[in-house]
């Protein structure tokens, strides 16, 4: 009986190999920016709301399917936003693909950071990005990737 297990086992292990890129050695974590932010009317309460425009770069040959995101976006070195989206893209081998969620702000780190704002007068805020890729096929449930820089206000 171990003779017949033993082929099953072997195309099993096969199988589950196939569909983890992401521990080959050579696979490279996705990245992720913000490429602007859009104020939206408020939602039910008067929550403060934006669409977050990001770009995902698939730096692999294979392509990177994403099961979810979560991200946190903290402008002027405060945490305002903190999200989830699960209606997301098959990014292509070596390829990219634009991403836009919608989110509710935090209303004290949003109010520390406008008063931040409105004292630099500037159309560009600084960011910093956490993002959790959740993925498909994969042994490996998630990638955590960070990203800092400058992003554009649309007003």
């Amino acid at each position: 009986m171990t003779a017949i297990y033993r082929p099953t086992l072997l195309l099993m292990f096969a199988i589950l190999l196939s569909g983890c890129a992401v521990l080959s050695p050579s696979f490279q974590k996705p990245q992720v920016e913000v490429t602007s932010l859009e104020p939206l009317p408020p939602g039910p309460g008067n929550d403060l709301r934006f669409r977050i425009h990001l770009r995902v770069f698939n730096p692999n040959d294979s392509e990177l399917a994403l099961s979810g995101l979560y991200y946190t976006l903290s402008l002027a070195g405060h945490k305002v936003i903190t999200g989830t989206s699960s209606n997301l893209p098959v990014i292509a081998p070596y390829g990219q693909d634009n991403i836009a969620v919608d989110a509710t702000a935090s209303l004290v780190g949003s109010l520390f950071a406008a008063a931040e704002l409105l004292g630099s007068r500037s159309d560009t805020v600084p960011y910093e990005l956490e993002a959790k890729l959740g993925l498909r096929r994969s042994i490996v449930p998630s990638i955590t990737v960070r990203r800092s820089g400058e992003v554009r206000l649309n007003y």
